[in-house]
Order: C-alpha cells, then structure tokens, then sequence
C-alpha cells in the first residue's frame, strides 16, 4: 500500500485527485477500483467529517472487504496515511488556488475601477476644455469683424428679445455660458454705441471746421470788396 507513484491533488475533467492512487492501491489489497473508490471518494469529499474517526470506519470496511489483506495490519496503516497525507495537500492547493483567484478577481475588479476614474477624468477635463474653447470664441477680441458688426447692429434687437425670454421663463439661474453671451452682447452695444458717438463727434467737428472755413472766406471776401470801394 505504499505510494508507487506521487500524489496527484488536483481533479480535472471531472476526475479526483485520489483516483490514481486508488486505481493502484485497491486492486493490490484485493478491492474492485470500481466498487470501493467511491467509498474513499466520498470521504475525502465530506467537508462535514468526523476526522480520523470516520476514516478509520472506512479502513475497517475495506479490510472486511479483502479477502487477501484483511490482517495487513502495516498496508492498511500506509493507507490510512496516504489518504490523510494527499487530502491535506490537496486542501491546502485548493485554499491556495480560491486565494490566488480572489486575488485575481480584486485585482481585475480594481483596474475596472481605475479605468472608469480615468475615464471620468478624461472626460471632465475633455468638457472643461470645451466650455474653455467656447468662451474663448466669445470674447469679443476672438471675434470676426464681421461677427462683431452683426452683434452691433442686431445687438438691441437681441437685448430685447432676450429681456422677453427670460419674463416668459421666470427666475431661470443664468448659465456660465448665458452670462459669456451677456457679456459680449453689452461689449459689442457698447463699441456700437462709442462707435456712435465718434461718428456724431466727427460730425460735429467737420461741421465746425466748415464753419470756421466759410467764416474766414467771408472775412477775405468782405476785404477784397472794401479795398476795391477805396480805389
């Protein structure tokens, strides 16, 4: 009954890590593999046993069961020990195998984690960029010329419609990009309305400077006339 070959404690393709060394040691102390390895089996597979108590029960079963080592004393002490020995070890590589794939599973689990925070981040810093850009091509010194001469002439007109929206939806709290809008609407109003007042100054000032020209050409005038009385 001693160990011909090393302990195999693993169970694959739904075989148990006893049934190789059972198909060896039962025939030898004359037991059918077929019959009695379920026996053994399916103590080492009672998570609920009472320890060697109930293997001893199953020795002195098989040993009734032997016709040529029933008194082998020595076989059925190696057995006793083989069974103990590779049940152990193969408890011990399964507690090891569930620790080494708990482990593996925190571990996929944790880089899912940190994939979905690296996503969010990505995806915030990709928004706030975004909103960046945004306000950024609103400010009025990105803007076209064109862009800012129609804010300037529609500009009034856009005030007012937007005075109508926000009566019509009540206390609605002003976005970041509302108040960018409203900001480079009063921007353009006010370069409209300098712009305005420019104009009317330099009016003002050519209509002066004609004036002050029509005034002294009247003066020459009046002088060239005097000057002809006297002669």
């Amino acid at each position: 009954l001693g160990p011909s070959t090393p302990p195999n404690n693993t169970m694959s393709d739904g075989a148990h890590y006893l049934d190789e060394y059972l198909a060896n040691v039962l025939p030898a102390v004359g037991l059918d593999v077929e019959t009695y390895a379920p026996y053994v089996t399916g103590y080492a597979n009672d998570d609920d046993d009472d320890g060697e108590d109930g293997l001893d029960d199953l020795i002195e079963l098989l040993r009734a069961s032997s016709e040529s080592h029933g008194d082998d004393d020595a076989s059925w002490e190696e057995f006793k020990k083989q069974i103990i020995q590779r049940r152990k070890d193969y408890l011990q590589s399964e507690d090891t195998r569930k620790e080494l794939q708990l482990i593996e599973h925190q571990q996929q689990k944790a880089s899912e984690l940190q994939k979905q925070i690296d996503l969010a981040k990505h995806n915030s810093l990709e928004l706030q960029e975004r909103k960046r850009l945004d306000l950024e091509s609103k400010k009025l010194e990105n803007m076209s010329a064109d862009k800012i001469a129609l804010m300037a002439k529609f500009g009034y007109e856009a005030e007012n419609d937007d005075d109508n929206e926000e009566e019509g939806e009540g206390d609605k709290p002003m976005t970041n990009r509302d108040h960018a809008a409203q900001t480079n609407l009063q921007n353009a109003q006010q370069q409209r309305s300098a712009y305005k007042q420019t104009k009317k100054e330099a009016q003002q000032e050519t209509k002066k400077a004609k004036a002050t020209k029509d005034a002294k050409k009247e003066e020459r005038r009046k002088r060239a006339a005097k000057g002809e009385r006297h002669r």
